[in-house]
């Protein structure tokens, strides 16, 4: 039984211990193939089009090492996941709020922390996340790029996933070999794709059309599309004023076809078991983290 076996099982046998708090909540781990495809771009403003939309959001950055959520939503956080690893801050202190009310957490250096943890201190930090007194009605997880298995672990532990690409051929690429991943693993977990900076709108059809199809023919998976973003200058702007393009544009076409994916997001069917959704995403959140 090699390393990644014996880990995944131990996250089981946490996930077997707890029991999840959150009816209905639904977990979902944008993700990418390759780095400079504007995932974390995406989920910041994802999150401020759901609360816009009435929905209670939380963000949780676990792009292992380069966490940046914080300052893409303008907010200087005082804490982050370390100083609840060293009992310094309850887990609902780590908590942030920003632009429409979205919750965040930030990684800082906490996430690189928990390669050190031993079992016990791994079932105190899924106990916290499991009893954070809060509404919330969806955790999205900005994970990192690529398709190392700790990224693997952590979509997995997810309700479902996004995977964010360009049209670029190496994007494309990138995005089948992470699909592919995850089919290897779990042929049945739920997987949606966003294609950002396109040209136009008649591209990225294009594009998602030989992409859907080379998936179902090789892969036998079939995916959705969430929803096309066209490149905008916007968003550059947005990003180096540190304020959301759904706050700072919020009648720009960008803005548009975020908030058109936010509904689309919504129309989704319910998550499966959800009455566990938090302990098992947070028991794989931990899992991968300690893969680093």
């Amino acid at each position: 039984m090699d390393s990644f076996t014996i880990r995944a099982d131990q996250a089981q046998s946490l996930r077997e211990k707890m029991t999840g708090l959150k009816n209905g909540l639904k977990i979902v781990t944008l993700a990418s193939g390759k780095g400079g495809v504007g995932k974390s771009t995406i989920a910041v403003n994802l999150a401020v089009a759901l609360a816009q939309l009435g929905i209670r959001v939380l963000v949780v950055d676990a792009d292992f090492g380069l966490a940046n959520v914080d300052v893409m939503l303008g907010v200087q956080t005082k804490y982050n996941l370390s100083h609840f690893l060293r009992g310094e801050r309850r887990l609902d202190e780590l908590v942030h709020i920003s632009y429409d009310g979205v919750r965040f957490i930030s990684g800082g250096n906490g996430l690189s922390e928990l390669i050190k943890l031993g079992e016990t201190q791994l079932q105190t930090l899924i106990r916290g996340f499991s009893r954070l007194d809060m509404p919330i009605d969806y955790i999205l997880c900005d994970a990192g790029a690529g398709i190392s298995d700790n990224i693997i672990q952590l979509i997995l532990a997810s309700s479902e996933t996004i995977i964010v690409t360009t049209p670029e051929p190496t994007a494309i690429l990138d995005a089948y070999a992470l699909v592919k991943t995850i089919v290897k693993r779990d042929n049945l977990h739920p997987i949606h794709v966003i294609m950002n900076k396109t040209e136009s709108r008649r591209e990225a059809e294009h594009v998602l059309g030989v992409f859907r199809k080379v998936l179902s023919s090789y892969l036998g998976k079939d995916i959705s599309c969430l929803g096309c973003m066209t490149s905008a200058p916007d968003v550059p702007r947005s990003i180096k004023r540190q304020v959301p393009v759904m706050v700072s544009s919020p009648s720009s076409r960008f803005a548009q076809e975020i908030r058109a994916t936010a509904r689309a997001l919504l129309d989704l069917p319910p998550a499966k078991e959800p009455s566990n959704a938090v302990t098992r995403f947070f028991a794989g959140l931990s899992a991968a983290a300690r893969r680093q």
